[in-house]
């Protein structure tokens, strides 16, 4: 049952997780695999019981379908939990490198210790994945999390589900959460954390990086920004038409990866609208409103702001535009520019990320206008290429700059956990998903074992001439397929020692 009430959390309870949370981590016990494992599969237990809540909440706070739910929610995290179930022992395991001829005898590895007390910002358009992915790799490497849930004006029955689930199912001494709004966000980053992993836009980006700074506290950011998407003539039209609708619209927009705008071939570009806009009516019927595939936006202040939008650049909507205030719909709507580059360009659709309904399309002369568009702009979260052309899907991925691109369809490059999921510049630093997330809550501690044999006075003060010369051969650089030589050399040496040994050992 959801009674739509949240708690927030106040200053005093932030101070006391904080607190409690340093201390678990610090009496060692993350350390051992078997508590992060037993941890792991709490999470999985939770997601399994929680299903039908889960469901019900994102229904209401954003119209999602059970089908979206089951795939762009809880699958995901699912597949996250089983793969560091399965891999754990292998990645915690100290990883052995070579040692340089200078520090022989010695042997050398890297040793992946948890960071501490980790805090976790989630995200209102996917609350559970956003919130719980991060959680799999934070657990998963040895830390303990403090959980800020989205804002108490977004996905607020969400946020009551999870909170109850967490209770439910986490050991508190190794997970807390946090509920509330901007006030609470800035009380919780007022404290020292060993990382801070937030995904959501520039806005909440920049409130953590100068909290961050203030504690030299690394971070971990998951923005947006406006992603791309070029259609090239030589393409299979009516599936690119198809997949790139389905990325556009899929949760009303609300989607950080989403193809944000389409820079079409002009030779193609009123055919491939064409194709757009039956494929909305194909998904959603001729009244979107009253499909129960189709999502709504999160509350009335983004409402208001994507209305706006349109409103502003209502003369070249070719689909859509309708809303309902009260029920906060937005119909799946495409504005269509044609070759109008310049109004384009300085089109209040395309002074922000949309995130919502809105697909702004503009056509193109030349492969080259498309690619100087998007370098002139901020580094978008993903870039979609559609073409069959490898000589063109290799120049854009070349010559641009983007957190993640896939070719001939969208989102789903999300949905491959060997793929680090990250942005650059303006759309976020750091990566996660996989083994990715393994790494990005981990510190990797470099271990350097020496012998004490064959301490070379050379090394010692007071220094000389005589002992430089002695030191230049073992101070050059050495290429690699020297090293191969001499440690194949070493290995033969070796081997004819302890023949020889063994020979004279049987005389």
């Amino acid at each position: 049952m959801i009674s739509h009430h949240q708690d927030i959390t106040d200053s005093t309870t932030i101070t006391r997780h904080v607190s409690e949370l340093r201390a678990t981590f610090r009496s060692g016990v993350t350390r051992d695999l078997t508590t992060r494992r037993r941890l792991l599969l709490q999470l999985q237990t939770l997601l399994q019981d929680g299903f039908d809540d889960l469901r019900h909440a994102l229904w209401l706070d954003l119209h999602k379908h059970s089908l979206e739910v089951r795939t762009s929610e809880l699958s995901t995290v699912e597949h996250e939990l089983q793969l560091h179930l399965d891999y754990l022992e292998d990645w915690a395991k100290p990883e052995r490198v070579s040692t340089n001829l200078l520090n022989l005898p010695g042997s050398s590895y890297i040793h992946r210790m948890p960071l501490g007390v980790v805090c976790v910002i989630g995200a209102w358009n996917y609350p559970v994945q956003l919130l719980l992915m991060p959680l799999v790799g934070c657990l998963s490497a040895g830390n303990c999390a403090l959980l800020r849930l989205p804002g108490n004006d977004t996905s607020m029955h969400t946020n009551e589900v999870l909170t109850k689930l967490i209770a439910k199912h986490m050991d508190d001494r190794f997970v807390r959460v946090v509920n509330g709004g901007v006030d609470e966000t800035k009380v919780m980053l007022q404290h020292k954390f060993d990382l801070i992993f937030c995904t959501g836009g520039a806005f909440i980006g920049k409130v953590v990086a100068k909290a961050a700074a203030e504690t030299l506290t690394p971070t971990i950011l998951e923005l947006g920004g406006k992603s791309p998407a070029i259609v090239d003539a030589n393409c299979d039209l009516s599936v690119c038409a198809r997949r790139l609708a389905w990325g556009a619209f899929t949760n009303a927009g609300q989607t950080c990866v989403r193809p944000d705008y389409v820079l079409v071939d002009k030779r193609i570009g009123d055919q491939f609208v064409g194709l757009v806009e039956s494929s909305v009516k194909q998904f959603f019927g001729d009244d979107p409103e009253k499909s129960d595939s189709f999502g709504r936006i999160i509350n009335d202040r983004s409402f208001q702001r994507v209305a706006g939008l349109l409103d502003q650049d209502k003369s070249f909507v070719t689909l859509g535009a309708n809303s309902n205030s009260s029920a906060r719909y937005i119909a799946p709507t495409v504005l269509n520019f044609r070759d109008k580059f310049q109004a384009f360009s300085t089109s209040a659709v395309m002074s922000q990320e949309i995130f919502g309904p809105v697909l702004p399309v503009c056509y193109y002369d030349t492969l080259d206008q498309a690619i100087n568009f998007i370098n002139d702009h901020e580094k978008p979260l993903a870039l979609h290429i559609c073409s069959k052309d490898t000589a063109v899907q290799d120049r854009i991925l070349d010559e641009t700059t983007s957190g993640g691109a896939v070719v001939n369809d969208c989102l789903v490059q999300m949905g491959n956990p060997s793929l680090p999921f990250g942005g650059v510049g303006a759309s976020g630093h750091g990566a996660y998903h996989g083994k990715y997330s393994f790494e990005a809550f981990s510190h990797r501690k470099s271990v350097m074992k020496k012998s004490t044999m064959m301490d070379a006075p050379e090394r010692y003060a007071p220094y000389s001439a005589a002992n430089e010369d002695k030191l230049k051969f073992l101070l050059r650089p050495v290429s690699r397929k020297f090293a191969t030589s001499l440690r194949f050399g070493a290995a033969a040496a070796a081997v004819a020692i302890a023949g020889v040994t063994i020979k004279a050992a049987m005389n």
